[in-house]
């Protein structure tokens, strides 16, 4: 069987894009820190999109969801809209079942204030 110039360098390119993807979506993700609305700290009777879940959703979720991304067309995250849109499917998978993000990388503390977000119907501001 002869391989031609061209379906190697198709192969290595097809190999090459695969492997971007997964690099792009490792579990060694920062931690979300929450900001802090003035002086006060992010709780489950506080938190928001803005003050915490949208950091955590460009952080943890853009690199494979964003336009473009290799997981983008199961969900595609544009900021709130994308999320409110289509937050029981992303509970489901973050909170219920876990498959979210690849790795499990969110931490205890992310978990119980993503799960407060959701319980507060998940509020913007």
């Amino acid at each position: 069987m002869k391989v031609t110039k061209k379906k190697s360098l198709y192969t290595l390119a097809v190999l090459a894009s695969f492997i971007a993807v997964l690099y792009s979506c490792s579990k060694d993700q920062a931690v979300v820190e929450p900001e802090k609305p003035g002086n006060e700290e992010v709780t489950a009777e506080n938190v928001s999109y803005s003050n915490f879940a949208g950091a955590l959703f460009q952080t943890k979720c853009a690199g494979c969801h964003a336009a473009g991304g290799g997981a983008s067309g199961r969900w595609t995250f544009s900021g709130f809209a994308s999320v409110r849109d289509n937050g029981a499917r992303i509970n489901n998978v973050v909170l219920v079942t876990g498959t979210m993000p690849v790795g499990g990388s969110l931490s205890a503390n992310e978990k119980a204030l993503l799960k407060a977000w959701f319980d507060r119907n998940m509020p913007e501001q």
